[in-house]
């Protein structure tokens, strides 16, 4: 009998340490998984971001090139003589500095 009792001590202990792995075995694949979901998750976050990026920089260059176009002489010019507007003659030039007028040649 005293046989039978260390025997099932031993079984209890053998039946509490797989019980025991086990349950680690399934936190550790849990916490597998919900790492994974939040490194997906966070990958497709990161994937709207630089899409979100890269229309703003196509918008950016977009405007960039509307800006060239609407600074260049030649629109200037266009939009000059739409507006009635022509060269200074001499003497119609004038400048400011520290505070007196100066008329500059042409």
């Amino acid at each position: 009998m005293a046989g039978e009792e260390h025997g099932g001590a031993a079984g209890r202990g053998w039946v509490l340490a797989l019980a025991l792995s086990v349950a680690t075995g399934l936190a550790l694949g849990l916490a597998l998984v919900w790492v994974n979901i939040e490194r997906t998750n966070i990958g497709y976050g990161v994937r709207r971001l630089q899409g979100e990026l890269d229309g703003r920089l196509a918008h950016t260059t977009k405007l960039e090139v509307e800006r060239d176009r609407l600074l260049s002489p030649y629109a200037l010019d266009r939009k000059a003589k739409e507006l009635g507007m022509r060269p200074a003659k001499s003497g119609q030039n004038r400048r400011m500095d520290n505070g007196t007028l100066q008329t500059l040649p042409r």
